[in-house]
This record gives C-alpha cells, structure tokens and sequence, in this order.
C-alpha cells in the first residue's frame, strides 16, 4: 500500500512537471508569436508610411517642377528679364508666388539665374545678386548644358527640392528660373498621419549647405534639416544606432519605431535620409534593413 502510494505520487509530480513545462511552453509560444505578430506590423505600418512619404515628395517635386515652368514661360516676367529690369522682375516675381500660394497654399521661393549662372534674383532679397553658383549648383550646369527643365532633391546654401528651368531664345540658353521648395508641407501630411520625419543631411555637405551650420547634429553624423520637429522622438532617434544603415529599412529605439530610405541627387549620389517615427514599443534590429524597393529608386527627374 505505501509503495503503491509512493507510486501514485511519483506520477503526481511528473504529470505537475510535464503539465508546467507544456504551460511555459505554450505561453513562450503565445509570447514569440505576438512579438513576431507586433514586429510585422509595425514593419506593414512603416512600409505604407514610407512609400506614402516618397508618394509625396514626389508630388512636391512635379508642383515645383509644374510652377518652374510656368514661370519661366511667363510673357510678362521674360519680357522685363530680356530688358534687363530687374526691379520689376523681382516685383513680378513676388505677385506669382503670392498668387499661388493663396490658390494652392505651397510655400515657395523663387531664384532667377543669369547665362553665366549667377544670381540674377532672389525673391527673397532684392540686395543679392551677381553671385558665381556653377561650382557647387551641378544642377544649375545640368540645365545649362542639355537645356531642358529638370527636377531633383539638391544641397545648395539648403537641402531642398529644386525644380530649375531653362530660359531659351531659339536654341540659345539666356538664363534659368529655379522654384524651391521645403519639406514643411510633407512634415504637416504626415503629421497627420500620426507620424514624425527627420530629413538628415551627411555631415560634410556642411561644407557647402552654410545656412544649416546651426541646426542641430545626429550623432555628429547628420545635420537635421528640418526647422521644427517633435524633440521625444528626436532624443529616441539620437540613441539609437545609425552607423550601419543600409538605403531602406527599419529600427526601433526607446518605444519608438523607425523606417527610413535613402535621399540621393540626379547624380545618385547618397545625400542622407528620410526618416519617419512613431511611438510603438516594439523591437527592430538592423535584420530589418533591405535592398531599396524598385519604387524608390531615383530622386531627379530629367523631362526631356
């Protein structure tokens, strides 16, 4: 009887064992398939947001590229810059971009350049001109040289988009008219998405993109382009690990997700990146980064 009970206990605590070991089992089951779950949302979610993005900065590089030419066919404007009045140039150029900035709500500024590639006017301040700018504006020389219109993310004094096109009398190039536009539009969309965007500049073309000398670093790698952003999301951005980013991919820091994609310029020539956030606690590492998506590719549009 005492070793039959002996017996009976001895199942007892192997079927306890068994029955634990099969409940840790399932529960670490559960707790990887959610895991895996959350992370393959998140990445879902960030790749809509990411091609939403490039959607978009596509669609501000054809208005800017729409406006370039529509100003640069302007009879009025052509008519005072082939007489040399540049005063009233300045003046017409500023009565369009109120006019359409009140029809379309785009901010943007407006530079005409001379044959020579200087700066004719900015219509942002009528006091420059005669600058020299084919030495660091490959964009400006591009035009000069095939004489079509052209559209492309560019550093200049800033990043930004520039749509540039040419001023022709036959076959003659007399001078280019630029339209420039921010990322301030896209910031306000994705906002509304729920989403934060960092526009990140590699560090050296610090030596040419002067006015950002004093925006804020990333980690002493990048230069933030944006004027505003949401600092939470920021510092995340700061901690995380940068240093082994690939063109397009994935990575989370202190509850915050991230995607992000390549900038690159008509030359493809890696300019920095777009990066997006959004508070998510869930675990990236950099087994999330991937070759960039075919749709992604390429950032200047040559029209021929």
């Amino acid at each position: 009887m005492i070793l039959f009970e002996k017996i009976i206990k001895k199942i007892d605590k192997i079927i306890f064992i068994f029955a634990l070991t099969v409940l840790a089992v399932s529960f670490y089951l559960v707790y990887s398939l959610n895991i895996t779950y959350a992370q393959k949302e998140a990445v879902q979610s960030l790749d809509n947001a990411l091609l939403l993005t490039k959607n978009m900065l596509e669609e501000e590089q054809q208005h800017a590229m729409s406006l370039s030419l529509l100003l640069a066919e302007d009879k009025t404007f052509l008519k005072n810059y082939d007489a040399g009045k540049r005063e009233k140039v300045f003046e017409i150029i500023n009565e369009k971009i109120h006019s359409l900035e009140t029809l379309q709500g785009y901010h943007f500024e407006v530079q005409v350049h001379d044959k020579d590639l200087h700066t004719y006017i900015r219509s942002w301040d009528y006091s420059i001109k005669d600058i020299p700018l084919a030495s660091f504006r490959k964009g400006l020389v591009l035009v000069k040289e095939r004489k079509k219109p052209m559209v492309s993310i560019e550093v200049g004094k800033r990043l930004n988009i520039k749509a540039i096109s040419p001023i022709l009398r036959g076959d003659t190039f007399m001078g280019s008219i630029e339209v420039i536009e921010g990322f301030t539009h896209l910031e306000e969309k994705l906002s509304e998405q729920g989403y934060d965007i960092f526009i990140l500049l590699k560090k050296h073309y610090l030596s040419v993109a002067a006015t950002l000398k004093d925006h804020p670093l990333v980690q002493d790698r990048y230069v933030l382009v944006n004027d505003t952003y949401t600092k939470t999301s920021y510092d995340k951005l700061q901690k995380a690990i940068l240093s082994h980013l690939g063109s397009y991919g994935y990575f989370s820091s202190g509850g915050y997700a991230f995607g992000y994609f390549e900038i690159k310029n008509y030359h493809n020539e890696k300019l920095g990146y777009c990066v997006i956030a959004r508070k998510k606690d869930v675990s990236l590492s950099s087994s999330h980064q991937k070759s960039m998506p075919d749709e992604f590719n390429g950032t200047g549009v040559i029209i021929r």
